[in-house]
């Protein structure tokens, strides 16, 4: 069975557990709300049933989702579900009450809507992970061969992801040391009908007019032909600094977010609302962790630090002291693993983020955000900046108390590590959203609870 009947399968397996989720959920909350037995035939439950299996379609719920560790699409279809609720709300205004039964009264649209919404989304993630063991292992082409190829190499163990590589290049290369296969031949209408599941192209590759009419063809046909920074940002939604140049960003769609005044002035004014009731709610919370600081160590309990900020601006920036007094005599440096400078209080307030709660006044005060790249030291910016390319494009957003980069690659300690941050913060950056946003809001809270933290 090739890649596009299995698509196709799928999709329509989605859609009769879609229709049947719907005709039992809401014919079950009929029966329960109105005590009567429901009406199979009734105009009311198929305008429904039409209003969010189109939803649904129009939304692109129905393709497969890209693998990857970002389950985006199974989340987008639950609130793809509020809006279908809304819509069948709108059909009462356009045609009137009188032209509706009680499947729109009695809370069983909102009901419904809510209990469809769920098990739709849950439908999802069962069948993504069906369809994903079966595609337990997967076959990558890459076309070409360049440093690049080998940091590839590296990026598919360190996913520890099951695929099998097979590189289409005339150079010479050490496959058995590698783990891959080479192609040696040179590009051809045969190789790329072989049901690869990405074709893959390397930033160094320049092909003939022939090769680039193949490629075409073989995109147009329905084959995954993608750029290496693509793919990276597809399935491991990140940006890969190192394998992009300038030109890139001309291309490359994305950062609608950055010139948007509108956008911009919603977050603010969600970041504030979110940030004045959380100052008051956690006011004790912040209170006890003092008094607790100040009986187990010396020193203040409020930590201030010049951090830095949107455009480069530089703010203070306030936590729960977690180190021993006059920890950096010696000068700045990276927080480590099993830091000995963390007081043994300080350590459970870094794993819970306790320690974070006093930011609730930078983010009120419009110095952060709740979502965005962690604010750098700025001891440590200009050396970053001369080592890792587009370092300070970080610097375009406002800095957030949880970030893309800290749910996916907790904590930083040292430049390579900045540089791995620095690639899912423009992942970020570029596709900034308020979906994504609580994305990364609802893993930074599962990350609290296993107590992630250094």
């Amino acid at each position: 069975m090739n890649r596009g009947t299995i698509r196709s399968v799928r999709s329509l397996l989605i859609l009769v557990c879609d229709l049947v989720a719907l005709l039992t959920i809401f014919s079950g909350v009929y029966q329960l709300r109105l005590k009567n037995l429901p009406d199979y035939l009734s105009a009311d439950l198929w305008l429904i049933v039409f209003t969010f299996i189109s939803t649904l379609y129009l939304s692109g719920t129905y393709v497969k989702e890209k693998s990857g560790r970002l389950p985006r699409l199974p989340i987008r279809t639950f609130f793809v579900c509020i809006v279908g609720g809304g819509l069948c709300v709108l059909w009462v205004y356009l045609l009137g009450p009188k032209e509706f039964n009680n499947y729109f009264g009695r809370g069983v649209l909102p009901l419904g809507t809510l209990l469809f919404g769920i098990a739709t989304t849950l439908v999802r993630y069962a069948v993504n992970s069906l369809y994903h063991l079966q595609e337990s292992r997967i076959e990558l082409l890459y076309v070409g061969y360049s440093p690049s190829t080998h940091a590839f190499l590296d990026e598919l163990r360190n996913h520890q992801e099951n695929r099998g590589l097979s590189i289409l290049s005339t150079e010479k290369i050490d496959v058995e040391q590698l783990g891959i296969t080479q192609i040696s031949e040179f590009l051809s209408a045969e190789t790329l009908k072989q049901g690869w599941q990405a074709i893959i192209i390397d930033p160094e590759f320049h092909p003939t007019t022939q090769e680039k009419s193949m490629l075409i063809s073989a995109k147009l046909s329905g084959e995954s032909v993608i750029s290496l920074a693509d793919y990276y940002e597809s399935h491991w939604f990140m940006v890969p600094v190192n394998h992009i140049s300038d030109e890139w960003f001309l291309h490359s769609q994305g950062f609608s977010m950055l010139g948007s005044a509108i956008s911009a002035r919603i977050k603010r004014l969600l970041d504030a609302v979110l940030a004045a009731a959380l100052l008051i709610l956690t006011a004790p919370i912040i209170l006890f962790c003092c008094l607790t600081i100040k009986v187990t160590s010396r020193g203040p309990a409020l930590f201030k630090q010049r951090r830095v900020g949107l455009r480069g601006t530089q703010f203070t920036i306030y936590k729960l002291r977690t180190m021993h007094q006059h920890a950096e005599a010696s000068g700045a440096q990276w927080a480590q693993e099993d830091d000995p400078r963390v007081t043994r209080v300080g350590r459970f307030m870094r794993q819970t983020r306790l320690d974070e709660l006093p930011q609730f006044w930078n983010v009120l005060r419009g110095e952060m955000s709740f979502v965005g790249p962690r604010p750098e030291r700025p001891e440590f910016t200009d050396t970053l900046a001369d080592e890792i390319p587009y370092y300070n494009l970080r610097n375009l957003v406002k800095p957030g108390i949880s970030g893309w980069a800290q749910v996916i690659f907790p904590y930083g300690a040292s430049t390579s590590d900045a540089l791995r941050k620095l690639q899912y913060e423009l992942y970020y950056i570029k596709h900034q959203s308020l979906l994504l946003d609580l994305n990364i809001m609802v893993r930074t809270l599962l990350t609290i609870f296993q107590r992630g933290g250094r």
